[in-house]
């Protein structure tokens, strides 16, 4: 009697390593896992959030290093794992101000993998309220923070980009041919 396998495994580790936004000083990072009804994590979190930085270095980067790892398993590729960052700056009076959202897929290959993840904020829908939140000090935010990994409701949203964040992650699969899907390594890098 064989020992089939009853579904795949994916390990990602790594870590949200730094974000490029002109317009901030310092930044935490909020990160959020989307993934479908098929898919359970094994071991580690689904969310978690980064100290605060200031910047740095000559280049001006905001980095976190901060770690990531996370196993899942499924029996099915739909709703594959996807990386939602929401970045933030405390402003002058103490706020958390949103600097930008972000989202990308979890890498399909095993191996190493660096992801530059766009990110963007959402504008306010009148000229007015653009102007009374730039007053205010208090931007428009989605209210759902999975909100960027959807697709429904996001063709009408209006957007400004702010910078990009890089994530680097090293990907392992097992079993995942059991279930018919090939396992090849990828290119270790995509500028999404």
């Amino acid at each position: 009697m064989g020992d089939t396998a009853r579904h795949f495994t994916l390990m990602f580790t790594g870590q949200l390593e730094h974000a490029e936004i002109s317009s901030c000083d310092n930044a935490y990072c909020k990160y959020l896992l989307v993934y479908g009804d098929d898919w359970r994590i094994l071991d580690g979190v689904e969310d978690g959030i980064t100290q605060v930085t200031r910047k740095a270095g000559p280049d001006g980067h905001l980095v976190w290093n901060f770690p990531l790892d996370v196993t899942f398993k499924s029996t099915n590729a739909f709703g594959w794992p996807q990386l939602v960052l929401s970045v933030f700056e405390v402003d002058r009076f103490g706020r958390d101000v949103i600097k930008g959202y972000g989202c990308v897929h979890l890498p399909i290959a095993a191996g190493r993998h660096v992801r530059k993840v766009q990110l963007y904020r959402p504008l306010s829908a009148s000229l007015l309220q653009q102007f009374t939140s730039w007053i205010a000090g208090n931007p428009a935010e989605f209210t759902d923070a999975k909100f960027p990994a959807m697709g429904h409701g996001r063709e009408v949203t209006r957007v400004r980009s702010t910078g990009v964040a890089t994530v680097n992650l090293n990907v392992m699969i097992k079993d995942m041919a059991t279930f018919g899907y090939t396992e090849e390594a990828g290119p270790a890098h995509h500028d999404f």
